[in-house]
């Protein structure tokens, strides 16, 4: 089969660049043929179908809006790709004229590719299985999140992204946001997609609130990378209760709950607990990084606290094999964090907040739950598993089933080639 496999970028960025990569993989050990189409950038790997990937918005080479160049090339791009980029369309088309897919495996698109890849693809009667990364279906900033809580108001009126300004607190952006969303549902292009690959029931129910039919949505879990070498690594979790060692890896903004967690472990200091240790593994945003640092040195955390950039996958897998458990404290929702996943591969149990995918993608087994938004009761559940090591060893050893059972490369891959199969079909 060859599959078609569309995302706005072709170099690990964060989450769902590591999951394209790891399907596209896995995929092609199945024998498949994968064709990628993506945006040009000098940090892209290389593959035999980059001369066709589209320039990027105002021919940059920057990752992040904010760092375009301000310039009227810039401005027709941005909305371009925000409503319906033609430029994208033909270079798509291009692409699938000279390689002939089967189906179309689309992830992230929208505001960086745009729509228009739809349109090309069923020009040629190419069957498309949208994933879902982000909660962009049923939310104009697609996450669920507005000034630092929860919130599902678009699921009533897609004018509350203008309304509330949710696109980067301004109302010039949030208003063409509110444009392109109507324009979007006018043409139709939710209708074209085959099926929306969702990675939790969260998202499932969510979609299903908005209005999405149910059955054209399937929730198929992200899934983590095996391979030999970390399957022969000793999992065990060596636990000492003199120094219990915490882990948070991603990226560090307000969003991520990594402030909630700075202050959640001052109050352990306050309370005269210092027998653990944190290492922050991430940080994209040198701001975030430099706040997160005035942060630790105001709370005298700076024995307590380790932050360590982004490093290469195997580099990370590390820390979990060195750390007790991993801390996931975000005051989003989430979809279905690769951090979680990883961790309980390695057989870290978790902290999470109880609210959104969590609530799907976890149970008591291998987590510890805390109150969502509250630094005071994750200080609580870190005191808890501090006073009781041992409850970190006996979720320990249930994460192995665990894994097996909801996140393993080979009940992904299968679910997924059986989609694909069966959209042929159609």
């Amino acid at each position: 089969m060859k599959i078609l496999i569309i995302h706005y970028r072709y170099f690990i960025s964060g989450g769902p660049e590591r999951y394209m990569f790891n399907v596209m993989n896995a995929l092609e050990k199945k024998g498949h043929t994968v064709i990628p189409f993506s945006i040009k950038n000098s940090k892209n790997l290389k593959c035999d179908y980059d001369k066709y990937f589209v320039d990027n918005i105002g021919n940059s080479n920057e990752v992040f809006i904010d760092k375009y160049k301000k310039s009227f090339k810039t401005y027709v791009d941005l909305i371009g790709r925000e409503f319906y980029s033609f430029k994208v369309k033909k270079a798509l088309t291009k692409l699938i004229k000279d390689t002939c897919p089967d189906v179309c495996y689309l992830l992230v698109y929208k505001r960086a590719l745009s729509p228009s890849v739809i349109d090309v693809c069923k020009k040629f009667d190419i069957p498309i299985i949208n994933r879902i990364s982000d909660y962009n279906t049923v939310c104009g900033n697609g996450a669920l999140y507005r000034n630092g809580e929860y919130c599902d108001c678009c699921i009533n009126s897609d004018f509350n992204c203008f309304k509330y300004s949710c696109i980067k607190q301004n109302k010039i952006y949030s208003f063409l946001r509110f444009l392109s969303i109507k324009f979007h549902k006018f043409l139709g292009f939710e209708n074209k997609i085959d099926t929306f690959v969702c990675t939790n029931d969260f998202m499932f129910k969510m979609m299903v609130r908005y209005g999405y039919d149910p059955k054209k949505l399937k929730t198929i879990p992200t899934f983590f990378k095996n391979d030999s070498k970390y399957e022969k690594l000793d999992k065990t979790n060596h636990i000492d209760s003199k120094l219990i060692k915490f882990l948070f890896i991603g990226n560090i903004d307000e969003s991520k709950g990594i402030y909630d967690l700075l202050s959640a472990l001052k109050l352990l200091i306050n309370s005269n607990i210092k027998n653990f240790h944190l290492d922050i593994v991430g940080g994209i945003r040198q701001e975030e990084i430099n706040k997160t640092n005035l942060i630790i040195s105001e709370y005298g955390l700076y024995d307590n606290v380790s932050i360590v950039p982004f490093v290469k996958s195997d580099e990370v897998f590390n820390y979990y094999l060195n750390n007790n458990i991993t801390i996931i404290p975000a005051r989003w929702v989430e979809n279905l964090p690769n951090t979680l996943i990883e961790s309980i591969y390695f057989h870290r149990p978790v902290v999470v907040p109880n609210f959104g995918s969590f609530m799907y993608t976890t149970d008591d087994s291998i987590s510890f739950r805390f109150k969502a938004f509250s630094d005071k009761d994750l200080f609580i559940t870190l005191k808890k598993i501090i006073d009781n090591p041992m409850e970190i060893d006996k979720k320990s050893i249930n994460c192995f089933n665990y894994f097996n059972r909801n996140y393993s490369e080979q009940n992904h891959i299968n679910s997924l080639i059986s989609l694909f199969d069966s959209s042929l079909r159609r």
